[in-house]
């Protein structure tokens, strides 16, 4: 009976442990899997917080050392600790991808938890058995360290594969003599570049780009190998990067023909350091491509425009900008309204109005940069025109559709401090709507991440009311706030209550707008 106990026991624990090591492979697949990255999440989930029921399962399981029978209310505590965790999650935002490494990572877990519970059931030691539960009952760190030993373990295994796809990668690129290569990158901007480049592009070429936020190194060789084919003409790649390095490994497997910078800020500067490294960071899309690259860069932007002596005084630079008009492309008569946005854009002595769907002033830096990359691929200003207007809106990236009976802007893939600015502008344009922000406020901006959530808040004050989601992240938007003296401002626990707050204020104000702004990892809404 008591070997029955036990191992009925251990499996209702196991239940327990698999629902957070699912939850915390999830964070670690957030933090692109970098242990620096990983572990702030983590703390700031607070899972060091100790629940009730948790001290009453490690007083349960030390019970067993001397009444095997304490195991009975373990299991159904355990069992309480696995609800708890599924439904105290947030819904998320980031979908859990079941890539290759999450697949070979979970066989290795499930592996050493195998052999865990052929030590389990082979022992019959009550000091043993005590010990196992003493240890259960901290299931929250059992998980994260099964993940992080799963993820040590398969690292070998995942190394040999990940060689073999970089190989494939480079032959159909060496193969493809004809392709032409973009590559696109930038603190922020550069996937609705990448976008809006690649449907304008279409109108003339076959064009393949990076899916969604594909832009690692082995989002870009999973492109390749199954999208590049032979008659492939233009290949639009964006390129991320978090730290030293990371555009310079992509840059390995493809080495771009054109260049593009949309951006450079304080993004990511808690793994980049300083903002003199995300300069240089940003720039190995050029110092690491081909050698007669050409650079297409926004010098509005500052850092830009103060790299290009470092790191492109020898190679063709074409300059984009809005407020400066000495540049090559430039761009005159915006006007926008709910139906999207018409401007001219000027190319020395030529000038094309076009009209677009898309909002914001971003998307006209956006717009731009790809009218110049369509120029220098041959395209004609009536192709050009024909493939702004359709344009779609990239999906939560400044997109106006209805979300659950709210009329929202959804700018929620936007977490850095110009697109925010640039979005809030966009809402103020508006006039005649009741004008809400939803914002957990932005992270990874090293020191300056304070400074900055509180010009958020300075900013929100010219909305009608501001949602704050979240105790984390939204303390100094709140200080922002207060010191303008703005007082229509909640802050709520998560997106649901977020939404049933708008539903309220949707019932005195039918003409309600909300912009959804910003999008941090699940761990940081709490």
């Amino acid at each position: 009976m008591s070997s029955i106990l036990v191992i009925v026991t251990f499996i209702i624990s196991i239940v327990l442990i698999a629902v957070n090591i699912n939850k915390f492979m999830h964070i670690f697949q957030q933090s692109f899997y970098q242990l620096d990255d990983f572990l702030p999440a983590i703390k700031t989930t607070k899972v060091y917080k100790i629940q009730v029921y948790e001290i009453v399962l490690l007083i349960l399981s030390i019970l067993s050392l001397w009444n095997i029978y304490s195991l009975i209310p373990f299991s159904f505590i355990a069992l309480y600790a696995a609800y708890k965790t599924i439904n105290n999650r947030p819904v998320a935002k980031k979908k859990f991808v079941y890539t290759t490494r999450v697949k070979i990572t979970y066989c290795v877990i499930a592996a050493l938890i195998l052999v865990s519970s052929a030590l389990v059931i082979g022992f019959s030691n009550a000091k043993y058995i005590a010990a196992v539960f003493c240890a259960i009952s901290l299931y929250k760190f059992v998980a994260i360290g099964l993940v992080l030993l799963g993820n040590l373990i398969a690292k070998p295994l995942l190394t040999l594969l990940n060689q073999r796809y970089i190989k494939e990668a480079k032959e159909i690129i060496n193969a493809n003599k004809n392709l032409k290569i973009i590559g696109i990158t930038g603190s922020y901007g550069k996937t609705s570049t990448k976008n809006i480049v690649t449907a304008l592009l279409e109108e003339k070429y076959i064009t393949v780009m990076t899916p969604k936020s594909y832009n690692t190194t082995l989002g870009v060789v999973k492109t390749i190998r199954e999208q590049i084919k032979p008659y492939t003409e233009v290949f639009v790649c964006e390129m991320g990067a978090s730290r030293l390095k990371d555009i310079e490994d992509i840059c390995k497997v493809v080495k771009p023909d054109i260049s593009v910078i949309t951006s450079i800020g304080p993004q990511h500067l808690t793994t980049f350091k300083s903002m003199d490294n995300i300069v240089k960071g940003k720039y190995e899309i050029i110092t690491e491509a081909k050698k007669d690259v050409k650079a297409i860069l926004n010098v509005d932007n500052e850092y830009i425009k103060e790299g290009i002596e470092k790191y492109a005084k020898d190679i063709e630079v074409i300059e984009y900008a809005i407020n400066d008009k000495n540049v090559r492309y430039t761009v005159e008569n915006i006007t926008m309204s709910d139906k999207g946005s018409i401007f001219d854009i000027v190319d020395g002595d030529s000038k094309i109005q076009v009209e677009t769907k898309l909002l914001g002033r971003h998307n006209i830096y956006n717009i731009v940069c790809a009218v110049a990359i369509a120029k220098e691929l041959g395209m004609s200003n009536v192709e050009i025109k024909k493939g702004i207007k359709r344009i779609k809106p990239v999906e939560h990236r400044l997109e106006l559709k209805k979300m659950g009976g709210i009329l929202a802007l959804d700018d929620s893939f936007n977490s850095n401090p110009e697109g925010s600015k640039m979005a809030i502008e966009t809402l103020c344009m508006f006039k005649d709507k009741y004008k809400v922000l939803v914002t957990p406020g932005m992270i990874e901006l090293g020191e300056k991440t304070d400074e900055l959530n509180k010009k958020l808040g300075e900013y929100a004050t010219a909305l009608d009311y501001v949602i704050l989601v979240g105790k984390v992240t939204t303390d100094k938007i709140k200080e922002g706030m207060d010191e303008k003296r703005f007082k229509n401002y909640v802050v709520v626990d998560d997106l649901y209550e977020a939404f049933r707050k708008l539903e309220e204020i949707q019932i005195s104000n039918k003409n309600l707008l909300a912009l959804f702004e910003n999008d941090l990892p699940d761990s940081y809404i709490k």
